[in-house]
This record gives structure tokens, C-alpha cells and sequence, in this order.
């Protein structure tokens, strides 16, 4: 029987806010270690509840062992949302480029010549697009390999997640107005287009969401454990 042990990790993962799938990996690393350090206990003479607490103790209070993991999860949520807002944007620019040179827009125009006002919005959503790619892509950049050289602060994580709630806002704000003031007539374009954008824009909502909530879960001091450690370069 474990059940200080199992007690300890259920302690540790009601602390955790992030990813389901390497929450759930972590609780696993954690409740092996401390069975391997028990067992070990237990070959020295100790009994089960004996063994079982000093693992427990050896291996430190859930508070700070929980405080070291929400860091790692805080970055990998934000690396994820990131990745995610680079393959949204690069998908929209990619598509917009390529209407672009095989005529789709003017098909979607009906033929008929933007006026001026119309194409000034269509070449500021493209810029704001771009700069928000390139943003997003030293995000992803910093949140990979930053971890092993310096400590990622939750301002940066929660950045992350107001850049991509950002761009769903002004992104779809520029779709809804280049899609309804068109000089021709392109509604079916615009209903297959607006689909792709709502499920791609509700995706990223929800991620932006559970970066935002990770990064808040950190605690403002970062414990030095070297499980924390091992998983941050992962």
C-alpha cells in the first residue's frame, strides 16, 4: 500500500494548472520516485508508513515541488499557443498570398476594382498579420530554448496570450468588414471562409485561455528541484 504517497501526489497535481497530458506525466515521474525511494527505505529496516514518510519528506513540501512544475507547465502552455498562432497566422497569410497570384480576389471581387479604402484595410490586416507571425514566431523561440538559459517570467507567458486573443479580436474584425464590403459579390466565399476562421479563432481562444490561467497559477518564487529542472528543458 501507498496511500501517503498517493495522498502526496494528488496534493502536488490539485496545485497544477496546465496541460492534461504532461500534468499527468509528472504526477507519474513524481509517485516512482517516491515508490523507489520507499522500497529503498523499506531494504534499510524501516517499516512501510515509515519508509513512506521519510520519501515524502525527503523529497520536500508539495507547495514547492508544485511551484517548480507550474513553471515548466506555465511555458509549455505558452509555447503551444504560440506554435498554434504561428499555424493560424501563416495558414491566413499563406491563403491570402496564394488568392493573390492565381486571381482569387478578383474573383471574389466579381471583377469590379476595390476602392481605395477597401484595399488600405486589406494591406493593414496583412501587415498587423505579419508582424504578429514574426512576434509570434520569437515566441515560440524564447519558450523552446529560453528555459535552459534563463527564467521565463509569467508577464512574457501572459503576453503570449493577450498577443493571440489580440489578433482573433482585430483578425476578425478586418474578415467580417473585407468579407461584407466587397465590390462584387463573394457571400459564398465569405460563409467558407468565415467558417474556417471562427473554428481556428475558437481554438486559439481556448488556448490563449489556459496559457493565461497556467501563468497565473505560478507562484512567485521558483523553487530550485531538480525534478522541476529535468522537466524544464524537455
Amino acid at each position: 500500500m501507498s496511500a501517503l504517497i498517493d495522498d502526496y501526489v494528488s496534493t502536488v497535481g490539485a496545485r497544477l494548472r496546465g496541460s492534461a497530458g504532461l500534468r499527468a506525466d509528472m504526477l507519474t515521474e513524481i509517485r516512482d520516485a517516491l515508490v523507489d525511494a520507499a522500497e529503498g527505505h523499506r531494504h534499510d529496516g524501516l517499516t512501510d508508513p515509515e519508509a513512506q514518510r521519510l520519501a515524502v519528506r525527503e523529497f520536500g513540501s508539495a507547495d514547492r515541488i508544485a511551484a517548480g512544475l507550474q513553471d515548466v507547465l506555465a511555458v509549455a502552455q505558452g509555447r503551444r499557443t504560440a506554435l498554434l498562432l504561428v499555424g493560424v497566422l501563416g495558414a491566413q497569410y499563406g491563403t491570402s498570398e496564394l488568392l493573390g497570384r492565381i486571381g482569387g480576389w478578383q474573383q471574389f471581387w466579381g471583377g469590379v476594382e476595390p476602392g481605395a479604402a477597401y484595399l488600405w484595410l486589406a494591406r493593414a490586416t496583412d501587415l498587423f498579420s505579419g508582424l504578429a507571425l514574426g512576434t509570434a514566431l520569437v515566441a515560440v523561440v524564447l519558450l523552446r530554448w529560453g528555459p535552459r538559459h534563463f527564467d521565463i517570467r509569467p508577464a512574457a507567458i501572459r503576453l503570449t496570450a493577450v498577443l493571440a486573443s489580440l489578433v482573433v479580436g482585430v483578425t476578425m474584425v478586418c474578415g467580417v468588414l473585407l468579407a461584407v464590403l466587397p465590390p462584387g459579390d463573394g457571400g459564398a466565399q465569405a460563409l467558407v471562409g468565415g467558417v474556417g476562421c471562427a473554428v481556428s479563432s475558437g481554438l486559439l481562444l481556448g488556448s490563449a485561455r489556459h496559457c493565461w490561467r497556467a501563468a497565473a497559477a505560478r507562484p512567485d518564487f521558483r523553487p530550485a528541484t531538480q525534478l522541476a529542472g529535468s522537466w524544464a528543458v524537455r
